[in-house]
């Protein structure tokens, strides 16, 4: 397991109902990385089998900025029920302008604060659900 950590990203967050979804600009965010060996064997191994090492799954907290396109935040949005599980996200964590994680969460312990003026920030603690994309490019 790895930690890795890092101050960029973006989230879509999706409640019960899709009247409850909105984006966050994340500015920073720590996550523990858990990789693992998988069998890949196929028909074009004649037989032997094959491994590689692969990204098992990515869990962390994020914070940021609510980013929505109504002003202000929708209040269903605010005042929605996130039960276990209900809230999910598509995420993408920025390691560097070149780098990056890609990835479905499920989405827990998400606080939103609620600023008469400024910056409304949200945080949570997110899991991968399913295959995480690793991009690197030069």
């Amino acid at each position: 397991m790895a930690t890795i950590q890092g101050v960029g990203g973006n989230c879509t967050l999706i409640g019960t109902g899709a009247t409850t979804a909105f984006d966050a600009k994340l500015d920073a965010w720590s996550a523990n990385l858990s990789t693992g060996i998988v069998q890949t064997s196929g028909f074009g191994d004649l037989g032997y089998r094959t491994h590689e090492a692969t990204i098992l799954r990515l869990s962390g907290s994020a914070s940021g900025m609510v980013i929505t396109e109504f002003a202000p935040v929708p209040v269903l949005a605010l005042g929605a029920t996130f039960l276990p599980a209900s809230c999910k996200g598509s995420v993408v964590l920025t390691v560097s302008a070149n780098h990056t994680y890609t990835f479905n969460a499920l989405i827990s312990n998400l606080t939103i604060s609620r600023p008469e003026d400024g910056k409304c920030t949200v945080t949570f603690d997110f899991r991968s659900d399913g295959p995480v994309t690793q991009s690197s490019w030069s």
